[in-house]
């Protein structure tokens, strides 16, 4: 994910990139794009405050786990840089907070699944049945667990350490077919360019686990979603640059998709998208493109590993591709 959104700002004429990257790593080789180093945490913090006030754009990429999102993108803006890429801290933090988007999804009518936190009085539709349980702030499916119902996951909870089941909320276990959406949002313009809609291959062992997607992935529910994601990105505010939205299409009512999670921030879906256009994706975010050119897709389909491995793009390569040959 990294090296893909250097490479197409690097491609930007007159575009300075620059990034900070543990001592650790390999190095990146990205042409036209500036490395600093960084020995620890303290260092990294540092550099980070100090690039992101040096820089006219500071887009910050981290997870929602522990706040980081949040806490960064608040640290660049008090910092005074000049342009976060994110959305505001307001929007990070209610979309982080799974609890509290759920009700916001909810006061705004938008079709979402029942939450609640575990221990607390639950919906009709959460005690009925299979439950799902996973932390109130996390990412990438960490700590989710499937239970038959309710009273199995109060037990389990008894059971565990405190910790363990910290700020966790239950969700009653919606069976469908889990797809995701890109939105690309362009602030000074005030417009934002819903992507194609992707499927979300996840495990099926009770955690879900992300397991890659496919992009696109079209059928009889591609309107209905996109009328819902366009609705929300009206509700939120302050949108910018790329958010994800994670959604499930059920069995019983496909007609009826619901909103699981939004990510504010850039997801691996961005390395297909950015297979599927000749137009480079970063330049979009950055308002150097007017949002009444639609972004010009190709009819291959991008299939790709959680890892950001592309490992097939249909009627186009056949074989399997690293992300830094696709880079090339």
């Amino acid at each position: 994910m990294l090296r893909a959104i250097l490479s197409d700002f690097a491609r930007i004429p007159d575009c300075h990139v620059v990034t900070t990257l543990d001592h650790r790593r390999p190095d990146l080789n990205i042409d036209g794009v500036r490395v600093v180093r960084v020995a620890d945490a303290i260092q990294e913090q540092q550099q980070f405050r100090d690039l992101a006030v040096q820089s006219n754009v500071c887009l910050v990429i981290a997870p929602e786990l522990g706040n980081v999102l949040y806490d960064r993108c608040v640290l660049a803006r008090e910092a005074g840089a000049t342009c976060v890429l994110n959305p505001v801290s307001e929007t990070i933090r209610q979309c982080s907070d799974k609890l509290e988007l759920a009700r916001f999804l909810n006061a705004n009518d938008i079709l979402t699944i029942d939450t609640s936190l575990i221990g607390e009085k639950c919906p009709l539709s959460v005690e009925d049945g299979p439950v799902v349980v996973k932390p109130r702030y996390g990412a990438g499916s960490q700590d989710v667990r499937t239970f038959p119902n309710v009273a199995a996951a109060m037990e389990h909870h008894a059971a565990s350490p405190k910790h363990e089941f910290d700020e966790m909320i239950v969700q009653p276990l919606v069976r469908g077919t889990a797809v995701s959406v890109g939105v690309i949002c362009q602030p000074q313009a005030h417009a934002y360019e819903i992507l194609p809609i992707a499927k979300q291959c996840l495990s099926n062992d009770g955690t879900f686990a992300y397991e890659g997607g496919r992009i696109p992935f079209a059928g009889d529910h591609d309107a209905a979603i996109r009328r819902m994601v366009e609705f929300v990105c009206s509700r939120l505010q302050g949108l910018a640059g790329y958010i994800g939205f994670d959604l499930v299409i059920p069995d019983e009512s496909p007609q009826q998709p619901l909103i699981v999670e939004i990510n504010p921030r850039l997801t691996t879906s961005y390395l297909g998208y950015r297979c599927l256009t000749p137009d480079n994706l970063a330049s979009r975010m950055l308002d150097l493109s007017s949002p009444a050119t639609p972004i010009r897709w190709t009819s291959n389909t991008v299939e790709f590993t959680p890892d950001g491995e592309i490992t097939r793009l249909h009627n186009f390569i056949s074989k399997s591709l690293t992300a830094a040959e696709v880079l090339q």
